[in-house]
Parts: structure tokens; C-alpha cells; sequence
């Protein structure tokens, strides 16, 4: 692949109720989505084929894959790190994790680039995940993500700042989504993970070297906050 050549990239989200993958290539993007609670594992190949013949290319002649990592439901994204382990030793492809508040956030980032975008997912539990993302050169750069409490979500949001919002907890944190001058109520999907890909190409690795690992920030599901 020579710089003049865009990355032919493929991305796999199944991070919530909603599975989708997409793959960009010679210019063009191709996307399969679908609301598919708990039938994931059931869609998510039959999608990986569907953007492939689309585009009419081989698995082989991608450059990499993508996958967001979590944090999310954990059956969710541990079956697009299972996936993605096996096509990409498979393969023979690196692989670029993106987390999957970072989806979130892209597209509202993209439009309002000079601002900070708090993305926001329900954690259940009475809890949320929360990361502050940003954009540097064109570039997105984010804070890590945290599990936390509305209250403790309401201090981290007014002490940086952030006056957007975005992400699926308008029914249950109703009254922090209200502290925002703006919130758009979105999942994450696999064509912001593409976008977000193709600034870190440079990060791939090599699935031999770094097996993609999904990232839960809550250790035990059943452990319920004291």
C-alpha cells in the first residue's frame, strides 16, 4: 500500500443492541447494520460477506482490521474480539482497536470540531461510560474512558467544560443529559470505527504480536455497586 492509496479497512461493532460492519475501499464505503439484540453472533459473518462482495474484494486484499473494543455490553464485545481474532489470523492482517465511546462520539465531533464531545453509554447498575474526546489536526484524541456514577459523571463534565453530549442514556440519566447545551442520542456503528481507523493506521499490529482483547472497565457484571 503506497501513501497515494487509501487503507482498505474493515470494522466490526457489536459493542450494543445494534451489529454492524463496514469496509471502506478504492474511495467508497460499504455498511450492513442492524438492531440484532443478543443475535449477534448469528448476523455479524453474514455481514463481514455482505460488504466484501459489495466492494468485490477478498478478505486477503485488506490492509487491516478494526474493531470497537468496548467498553459495552460483554457479550457484545467480546464476540467482535473473538471475530476479529479469527479473520485476522486468518488472513495474516493487523488490527486497530478503537474503543467504543470514541464511536460515539466521532460523528458529533466531526461537526462541531473545535468543541470537546462528552460520549455517554448506560453501564446498568446505575452507572455510565463516559470518555471526553477532542479533536487535534483533523486527528481525535481522548481521555480515557471511565465507569462512573451520574453524580460523579455531572463533576467530571462541568469541571472540564464539556457542552456536548452524545450517546444512548436519555431515558435513564435523563437529568445529566439536560446539563448539556447539546446531546444527540446515537449508537456506536462500524463506519465511525472505520473513520477513526484510518487516522491510526500506523498503530495496527499484528494480531501474532497483540491478540485484540475486549475492554470491560467493570470487572464482574454481577457485582452490584455498594
Amino acid at each position: 500500500m503506497t501513501n497515494a492509496q487509501e487503507p482498505k479497512i474493515l470494522a466490526i461493532d457489536t459493542s450494543t443492541q445494534a451489529c454492524s460492519v463496514s469496509l471502506t475501499c478504492g474511495g467508497k464505503s460499504y455498511t450492513d447494520f442492524a438492531m440484532t439484540p443478543q443475535t449477534h453472533a448469528n448476523h455479524v459473518l453474514q455481514m463481514v460477506d455482505s460488504v466484501l462482495e459489495q466492494a468485490g474484494i477478498e478478505g486477503n486484499d485488506l490492509d487491516c482490521l478494526a474493531l470497537s473494543e468496548g467498553p459495552g455490553a460483554f457479550t457484545g464485545i467480546r464476540i467482535a474480539a473473538g471475530v476479529v481474532q479469527g479473520l485476522a489470523f486468518g488472513w495474516n492482517k493487523p488490527v486497530i482497536s478503537i474503543s467504543t465511546l470514541e464511536a460515539v462520539a466521532w460523528p458529533m465531533l466531526k461537526n462541531y470540531s473545535k468543541s470537546k464531545v462528552a460520549a455517554c453509554l448506560d453501564a446498568r447498575m446505575k452507572e455510565l461510560y463516559l470518555q471526553i474526546c477532542s479533536l487535534q489536526e483533523g486527528k481525535m484524541i481522548s481521555e480515557p474512558a471511565q465507569l462512573l456514577s451520574e453524580a460523579d459523571a455531572l463533576v467530571k463534565i462541568q469541571s472540564e467544560s464539556v457542552l456536548l453530549g452524545t450517546g444512548d442514556i436519555a431515558t435513564e440519566f435523563s437529568d445529566l443529559v439536560a446539563k448539556f447545551d447539546q446531546w444527540e442520542e446515537r449508537l456506536p456503528t462500524a463506519e465511525a470505527i472505520v473513520e477513526i481507523a484510518k487516522q491510526r493506521v500506523s498503530s495496527a499490529k499484528s494480531v501474532l504480536d497483540s491478540v485484540p482483547l475486549p475492554v470491560y472497565l467493570r470487572n464482574n457484571v454481577a457485582e452490584k455497586p455498594k
